[in-house]
């Protein structure tokens, strides 16, 4: 496929399905075995994401700011702007108005899209919702009940490619959770080439991480995924402590 066809592809993905939700089109330009990042396969999958936002945000709109097209792949930047209206996942409508840049990589397959890859700003997205404050540091050096949470995994090299997949689908689930600050991700290998990794994430407060936890217990049960089996499975370990700021 040539580079023209991909971008006219891109055009009628966003100017026709995203902007005028015109989603019998999405049959023409996505491919049977298109797979999410979720790993969702199909028109379907891929058109969850765009009337999940569409409901969120009535007045959703997105813009094209370039396309660079090459190989079997087109890298588009865009703009997303919107009105909060109604529930967004588990964000309870915030009537706050949003703008967001990100960066979207889509995959092509003869003439249709069979990957997708988002990244955007979600920091920005949820300080502009109100749902963070500007100044993250700030809040998290004056705030005494932030509660640390710390998890740490021992991760064969056989099991990194599985791991880390599941891992960034779990931390783009739960940043978007009432009361999420921020996390870090640190990594070391043994001697073996074997992954030690360690989350942290850091809550308001103790509340807010019981009930993150029971929104990630529900988020389990509805995609059918069971930690303990997974973790068994390709034999992690993990050990797992919580802190608190030191107050003098």
């Amino acid at each position: 496929m040539g580079n023209a066809k991909k971008k006219e592809i891109i055009h009628i993905l966003y100017d026709s399905v995203f902007n005028k939700k015109q989603y019998e089109k999405l049959s023409e330009i996505i491919s049977p075995d298109y797979i999410s990042q979720n790993g969702e396969k199909g028109e379907a999958a891929f058109q969850k994401t765009i009337t999940g936002l569409s409901k969120a945000f009535p007045d959703a709109h997105w813009e094209v700011t370039e396309i660079i097209a090459d190989g079997n792949k087109a890298v588009v930047k865009q703009k997303f702007t919107g009105t909060h209206k109604n529930q967004f996942q588990n964000i309870q409508p915030t009537n706050r108005a949003v703008s967001t840049n990100g960066i979207v990589t889509y995959e092509f397959t003869e003439d249709k899209i069979i990957g997708s890859e988002v990244q955007t700003d979600r920091l920005g997205f949820l300080q502009q919702l109100g749902l963070l404050p500007a100044d993250l540091s700030v809040s998290s050096r004056e705030n005494k009940s932030n509660v640390f949470f710390v998890d740490k995994f021992f991760i064969s090299k056989s099991a990194v490619s599985e791991f880390i997949p599941r891992m960034e689908y779990n931390w783009d689930f739960i940043k978007l959770l009432p009361g999420f600050i921020k996390h870090e991700v640190i990594v070391d290998n043994d001697t073996d080439g074997n992954l030690i990794l360690m989350t942290i994430a850091v809550w308001e407060n103790q509340e807010y991480l019981d009930k993150a936890k029971v929104l990630v217990q529900n988020e389990y049960k509805k995609i059918n995924f069971n930690p303990h089996e997974f973790m068994e499975q390709l034999n992690i370990k993990m050990e797992r402590q919580m802190y608190k700021p030191y107050q003098q």
